[in-house]
């Protein structure tokens, strides 16, 4: 966590001297605004992260304001949206930005940030699912639309539907781990989701391998153990 607060700091510092260097540009705010928007995210003190939302969404509005064809910065703007739990402007920000260019990662991305948002799972997989079609290599998109698979699966009460949601979850989850082996990536997350999924299917000794290969990545971890 502190390695990764770490990293947004830095791109929060990128992002400030982009605009420092061009105060009109439509594109550095944008991006202003989704670093802002992710350290916020993991912050835990509550007053910095509302201060930090607040932040990122005048960023966002600037971007916009500089040019209003600048899709990404819609999108960013309706993720923020979501987290200061402005649902139904963030649908309508998002449905605008998938109008105008629908051949973005992060607008399929943030499309299914909003439908989770609106608990509409199967809806929000579809969309990671189109936003992994276009970045087939970013691992997160596919622990999110595992994610959703099991929580569809958690809410099933056919046995037969509800493992069958599972082992979807699981193919997913599976696939972030081959991807990680084959870029060098060392991230217990997916051998964490896998873990928690056999636990919910109630198949815990293939769940306690699973964690047991997560803290051969994170052996001072004490949450694994």
């Amino acid at each position: 966590r502190e390695d990764l607060l770490a990293r947004l700091d830095e791109a929060i510092a990128s992002a400030e001297k982009a605009i420092e260097v061009n105060p009109d540009s439509s594109g550095a705010h944008a991006v202003y605004a989704f670093a802002l928007n992710w350290k916020a995210s993991y912050t835990a003190d509550d007053r910095e992260k509302q201060s930090l939302l607040q932040d990122s969404e005048q960023q966002a509005v600037r971007a916009i304001q500089l040019d209003n064809t600048n899709v990404l910065a819609q999108a960013f703007y309706a993720e923020v949206l979501v987290d200061q739990q402005k649902w139904t402007q963030a649908q309508q920000v998002i449905e605008q930005a998938l109008a105008a260019d629908p051949s973005l990662m992060d607008v399929h991305r943030v499309n299914a940030y909003v439908l989770e948002s609106l608990g509409e799972y199967a809806l929000a997989i579809e969309s990671y699912d189109k936003a992994i079609a276009i970045s087939p290599n970013l691992t997160f998109l596919y622990l999110r639309a595992g994610a959703g698979y099991r929580r569809l699966a958690f809410e099933s009460p056919n046995d037969e539907v509800q493992r069958q949601l599972f082992e979807k979850s699981l193919e997913y989850f599976a696939q972030t781990a081959r991807i990680n082996s084959q870029l060098g990536v060392k991230d217990p997350a997916p051998y964490i989701s896998i873990a928690k999924t056999y636990s919910q299917m109630g198949e815990f000794f293939i769940a306690i391998r699973n964690i047991q290969k997560a803290i051969e990545f994170e052996p001072a971890n004490p949450v694994l153990y």
